[in-house]
């Protein structure tokens, strides 16, 4: 496991941007479909939530931050919860806990439910996962995970979901948790879209039209 390289004091002062600054930086000035509470996603998750991660969710709906994060928001009406439960954080901790995969092997990790379990929300679109490490108590201080297909290799952040995306969208070059060059990218914020081509550009889906 790896740490991002460290921050100068200038930056770490800095640091902890609000949720409309994301949206300011990402261009985006929608909202989402609400569909549920927050309570009952918890409640079939078995685990509290990052308030950072709940409060973007409460104003990005599913979709992808500079082609390089994304993710899907289960208290919106267009997100199934079963589905969600199901697929976007069960069948990844089953594949993160396949010995044969050796996602975990020699890290000291182990996936969610066990202590400080590995518990996912988002990937990279490359093949890498986001996750949580669900320790300690306070889930306001759990460390990211972030696993690279391309390195195979995990690396940790510490602060927080919304300024992991920041730092994606903000930092030129490879200064971000994934260690990929992303400036050819526009650092925006888009729903769950297709690419159409130069000349159309990304359509969303039906859905998020």
């Amino acid at each position: 496991m790896s740490q991002p390289p460290p921050d100068d004091d200038t930056e770490l002062l800095s640091r902890r941007h609000s949720v409309d600054e994301l949206a300011q930086a990402s261009g985006w000035a929608g909202g989402i479909r609400q569909g549920r509470d927050w309570a009952d996603v918890e409640r079939k998750l078995g685990i509290s939530l990052p308030d950072d991660y709940k409060a973007m969710l409460s104003r990005f709906p599913s979709g992808f931050f500079r082609n390089a994060v994304s993710f899907e928001n289960p208290i919106d009406a267009r997100v199934d919860l079963e589905e969600f439960a199901r697929d976007h954080v069960g069948r990844v901790v089953a594949t993160l806990s396949d010995e044969s995969l050796e996602y975990l092997c020699d890290t000291g990790y182990a996936p969610f439910p066990e202590p400080a379990g590995l518990l996912p929300w988002g990937g990279d679109l490359q093949g890498g996962i986001f996750c949580w490490l669900t320790e300690p108590a306070d889930p306001n201080q759990w460390p990211i995970a972030y696993y690279s297909a391309d390195l195979r290799e995990w690396f940790e952040y510490d602060g927080g979901v919304v300024e992991m995306i920041w730092e994606v969208l903000t930092r030129p070059g490879g200064g971000n948790l994934l260690r990929r060059d992303l400036d050819h990218e526009e650092p925006v914020f888009r729903v769950p879209s297709i690419y159409a081509g130069e000349r159309r550009g990304w359509i969303p889906h039906k859905e998020y039209r």
